[in-house]
């Protein structure tokens, strides 16, 4: 009966560390000594010993060095043999949801600034539970629309998260395991055909964990030489009508009193051009920032007695979770307490607007009171800071932008979803929900 090597364990389980391999011959009687090969053995870093009756030779462990474990009581362990180290490839391609050459995409000399009107964030891959429009669909429309109604020149950005670039440099590593493995795996097959044996070929599938990230587009419009100049057109963009399809802007549930006392609950939508606001050029790298200036004496008054204010933490930086953009209007410097009221004439939209400052304490006081699987024992340290604005709520003290901490958290934020219905029931899911946290970014805390 001819022997056969068999490789037990697939390259999947040597990507993922499930178990080791072991090499082992299938045969129903003890193998007598095979005659030594004509041609010469193929040079190892040792010599490889010639299989004997009632042994089984050991293939090297998996990459790690991960001892051979007996899959049967038949097979053997094997040895620890030292894989050879495999970093990862110092250039990582990232996935990009609009593309290398997308021709509305943004660069550098498209100009220093930009007016950012919208940034859509949505799955990187459709679920059963959200399978409305992506990211770059939802980003191309509103971008045509302001390029076809208003004749202004409208630019992509695609943000690429921390978790994105992490997700590509696992993959390029399991890739990089695989390509030394499968050269070990083509060695002993070698060998095995010199010795007479039929090798059997593993499972070469590549494991490797993924990450569920969002894709992130921002619209921007222009560009500008400097940011004054962008100011200036800011003001003309803010007063052009709301786009056309309600899916591109953000949708909004006010409630209201009539005349009666009843409560009623009415739907509505937020025009993205009244919250634009002027940004540098983000294809642009920028110098290291100079000393932070102090803070403008009328925000810390405006921030005075705030439960959450974020003044009062007392690290660098912060997560900024969610921004209630303009819902205030300053009154006067020199009020008292109280700066705050309502902007807009009266109506649903005024309603709205007047909600936001309301709205950043009661998240911020949500969040330090959340409970339950995955949230921290004493709920998120959650902060607001009020602007001439926007109301913005915060989540976290640390040491830098890049801190684990600050991506740990990111992450599990990342994980709460909102389940939206058009009905009471539920039984009608909206496609094109927002989820709760949607933009976080680092911020520095003010001090």
């Amino acid at each position: 009966m001819r022997r056969k090597l068999v490789f037990g364990l697939g390259l999947a389980g040597v990507l993922t560390g499930a178990g080791a391999s072991v090499a082992q011959f299938a045969a129903d009687r003890t193998p007598t000594p095979p005659t030594l090969p004509v041609s010469p053995v193929p040079v190892q870093s040792r010599p490889a010993a010639l299989p004997t009756p009632g042994a089984r030779p050991a293939l090297p462990a998996p990459p790690g060095g991960v001892g051979a474990v007996p899959t049967n009581p038949i097979q053997q362990a094997g040895g620890t043999v030292e894989a050879p180290s495999t970093p990862p490839p110092a250039d990582v391609e990232i996935r990009s949801a609009l593309g290398a050459n997308h021709p509305w995409a943004i660069k550098p000399e498209h100009g220093a600034y930009f007016i950012l009107v919208k940034s859509y964030s949505r799955p990187n891959r459709p679920t059963p539970q959200d399978n409305g429009p992506s990211a770059r669909t939802l980003a191309e429309e509103l971008a045509s629309e302001i390029r076809n109604t208003f004749k202004v020149q409208a630019l992509l950005y695609e943000y690429v998260s921390p978790e994105r670039r992490a997700e590509m440099a696992s993959i390029a590593a399991a890739r990089e395991r695989a390509r030394v493995f499968a050269a070990q795996i083509n060695k002993y097959k070698e060998q095995a055909a010199l010795q007479g044996m039929e090798f059997l070929e593993p499972d070469n599938r590549v494991h490797f964990k993924t990450v569920n990230y969002q894709d992130q587009i921002a619209v921007l419009v222009g560009g500008f030489k400097t940011d004054v100049d962008a100011r200036k057109a800011l003001d003309t963009l803010r007063k052009w009508p709301a786009p056309k399809n309600k899916n591109l802007m953000d949708g909004a549930v006010v409630q209201r009193a009539n005349k009666d006392g009843k409560v009623l609950l009415e739907e509505g939508h937020l025009n993205p051009y009244l919250t634009a606001h002027v940004v540098p050029n983000p294809t642009v790298a920028r110098a290291d920032a100079a000393p932070s200036e102090p803070i403008d004496p009328f925000i810390v008054k405006l921030n005075e007695g705030r439960p959450y204010s974020l003044l009062k933490a007392k690290k660098a930086w912060t997560l900024g979770v969610k921004s209630f953009t303009a819902p205030v209007e300053i009154v006067s410097k020199d009020a008292g307490t109280g700066l705050m009221r309502a902007v807009g004439s009266a109506g649903k939209g005024a309603d709205v607007l007047k909600a936001g400052a309301e709205q950043a304490e009661k998240l911020a006081e949500a969040l330090r009171n959340m409970r339950g699987k995955g949230a921290p024992a004493d709920g998120f340290e959650a902060f607001v800071l009020h602007t001439r604005t926007a109301s913005v709520v915060t989540v976290g003290q640390f040491d830098g932008p890049d801190d684990p901490a600050l991506l740990q958290t990111k992450q599990l934020l990342a994980s709460i979803k909102l389940n939206l219905s058009k009905d009471r029931e539920g039984y009608q899911p909206v496609t094109n929900a927002p989820s709760l946290f949607d933009n976080m970014m680092p911020v520095p805390v003010p001090h």
